[in-house]
């Protein structure tokens, strides 16, 4: 771990900070469920410290009954105002990667706390460990035998969310979404064609950010995002308008 792995850009988790926000006022196993689905599409911060052997350790917040929680923050903001020190580093993570560390034997941690002393939301080790065991490994080339079919209706954030997610990233030249099943329909899955200036690393990065982005607005049908230079793409959306173009 060097200087990289620190985060430089800038964090925002608007719609996060404000389900967490009412989660305050509002705390229900639905506003739970809200923020839950939101928080697995998002993006972290999480402080750590340097000693003089160059070791690196996360912040840890304890309660009066023992417990330990890892701290994480949900945008730069949230983090700035709670770290104090101004040279606090924090490093970005996914909630996968807070799903890890929470579940990792040695660290002996009792869960995650987001935000801790503002709109603190806690994910214990019990549900983190849930979570785990819902999560389905990606389908290995089941998604190039699957047909395109036309939905009842389309998710009504699918839309707008694709251009909040695509507005500010430049790279982004257009974006396809496709409903696909298998023959007997009992699969379904959101095939997102992404047309990009990017290659390489930084291409699955982007694909993989933009699926995790889009879950929480699919209606619990899971979504692919592959680049539209693939053959099975090309063809799935040849007779489809883009949801999204660059203008």
């Amino acid at each position: 771990m060097n200087e990289d792995i620190y985060i430089k850009e800038e964090l925002k988790n608007d719609e996060l900070l404000k389900l967490m926000h009412e989660m305050r006022t509002q705390n229900t196993p639905q506003k739970m469920l809200e923020v839950l689905q939101l928080a697995a599409a998002s993006f972290f911060i999480v402080p750590v410290d340097r000693s003089a052997d160059g070791r690196f350790s996360f912040h840890a917040v304890g309660d009066k009954n023992g417990r330990r929680f890892m701290a994480a923050y949900s945008d730069t903001g949230s983090f700035v105002t709670a770290e104090k020190d101004e040279d606090q580093k924090g490093v970005k993570a996914s909630f996968e990667d807070l799903m890890e560390a929470v579940l990792d034997d040695r660290l002996k941690l009792d869960g995650v706390i987001i935000n801790p002393g503002a709109s603190e939301v806690i994910f214990g080790r019990e549900l983190m460990n849930s979570i785990k065991g819902q999560m389905k490994p990606q389908p290995q080339g089941s998604d190039m035998d699957m047909t395109v079919v036309k939905p009842a209706e389309y998710p009504p954030k699918l839309k707008p969310m694709l251009n909040e997610f695509c507005k500010d990233n430049r790279s982004i030249r257009r974006v396809y979404a496709v409903l696909l099943s298998n023959p007997d329909q009992t699969l379904f899955r959101w095939l997102i064609g992404v047309d990009s200036s990017m290659e390489g690393d930084e291409e699955k990065y982007l694909l993989d950010t933009l699926a995790k982005f889009m879950t929480p607005y699919l209606q619990g049908i899971e979504p692919l995002a592959v680049s539209t230079d693939e053959d099975y793409v090309k063809q799935a959306i040849k007779d489809s308008e883009p949801f999204y173009e660059r203008t």
